[in-house]
């Protein structure tokens, strides 16, 4: 291909790298420029979330991360070069970061703990109505407790059955299932106008009618984990963690998770698909027939 020729013509001459890293930033931008080919996606077209696809499938190969590590510069180098050769309107790598060695295992609850906590048996009071649909919204979107406080009336859709998520630097756009769209309406007219103060711009609100503190909406989380008799240390990403390996435990795309997530940061997909990977193993040794 003519484009990884020039590439390499360019890192070589006027970029001055060793052979060696040359070398294998050639053999890297090869094998990515072949997975490319057999998605059928142009150089033109390629977005963070099909880089962010590809890295993940090479790690899952148990490839190092160091491998891993270099794999990233070379891509991010190339589409650097594409960008400001004027051969791509945009840099797609730009905001992926490489991984980081040690990876943490994640906490997340069972699908039947999730509905545990999720099981409302009484919905007589404003309150239980917000609850429950707080609740609804992080499983059901993954959205972040900070995100979710700093959500106002006006970020949601219920004809069109989205909702905005316009904090931090990941703005996005997130589609809601019909059973969180219920219990959102509910709220909206059976709870909220009875607690909310009359100019208060947040879609929830504490006790006081005005928004929440990100303390003070975890103190409500834990309430409900030690009434459904959870017995593991929640935390404030659990639910979000949760969402994720759920997602992916059902065959959803680990990309177009990571995109809801509005998560571009290889490490923490990595952490979903290890724990993913250790699930098939626990599986494969208590259910093979012959391991017994």
């Amino acid at each position: 291909m003519e484009v990884i020729q020039e590439y390499i013509n360019y890192i070589k001459n006027k970029k001055k790298l060793s052979d060696n890293t040359v070398s294998s930033y050639f053999i890297d931008i090869k094998k990515y420029i072949e997975y490319l080919y057999n998605k059928n996606i142009k150089l033109e077209d390629v977005r963070e979330n099909d880089i962010i696809a590809y890295l993940i499938e090479l790690e899952r190969s148990n490839i190092s991360a160091a491998t891993v590590s270099r794999m990233i510069s070379s891509i991010k180098s190339f589409h650097d070069y594409l960008f400001f050769s004027g051969k791509c309107e945009k840099d797609p790598s730009r905001s992926i970061k490489k991984p980081k060695v040690k990876q943490q295992d994640i906490d997340v609850l069972t699908e039947d703990e999730i509905n545990a906590l999720l099981n409302f048996p009484n919905l007589d009071t404003p309150r239980q109505i917000r609850d429950k649909a707080i609740f609804e919204i992080l499983y059901g979107t993954g959205i972040k407790v900070s995100e979710l406080i700093e959500m106002n009336i006006t970020d949601f859709d219920l004809d069109i059955e989205y909702i905005y998520c316009n904090s931090g630097k990941h703005q996005r756009v997130i589609p809601i299932s019909d059973i969180t769209k219920f219990y959102l309406e509910k709220y909206l007219k059976e709870g909220r106008p009875k607690i909310a103060n009359e100019k208060e711009e947040s879609l929830f609100v504490n006790s006081l009618g005005s928004r929440f503190t990100r303390q003070g909406l975890w103190k409500v989380i834990k309430k409900y984990a030690v009434d459904a008799n959870i017995n593991k240390n929640i935390n404030p990403s659990m639910l979000r963690h949760s969402f994720a390996i759920h997602l992916l435990n059902n065959g959803a795309n680990v990309a177009v998770v990571s995109k809801i997530l509005g998560n571009s940061n290889l490490s923490s997909l990595q952490s979903y698909v290890n724990h993913i990977n250790k699930n098939i193993r626990k599986e494969m040794k208590e259910k093979h027939p012959r391991t017994k």
